[in-house]
């Protein structure tokens, strides 16, 4: 006789995340206008966009881990 697995218990509820304006973002976290209006153009981001503070975050870290001069290709 096969054996019947229980069935798994349902993941709970996942709370959607709360969505704020960018400038609230930034001014939580600190993030200067240099570094946000560089965030801001390198995403096409319009003022008044709203969205949640792991995208926000996620964004500034690439924005600023990303290399300064043009990207490095053959030289023909």
């Amino acid at each position: 006789m096969a054996s019947r697995s229980k069935p798994e218990a349902a993941p709970a509820a996942v709370q959607p995340q709360e969505l704020l304006s960018i400038d609230t973002l930034r001014e939580k976290h600190k993030i200067t206008r240099p570094v946000f209006a560089g965030v801001c153009a390198a995403n096409d981001w319009k003022p008044g966009r709203a969205m949640t503070e792991e995208a926000f975050l996620r964004a500034v870290a690439d924005f600023t881990g990303a290399p300064m001069g043009a990207p490095q290709g053959k030289r023909g």
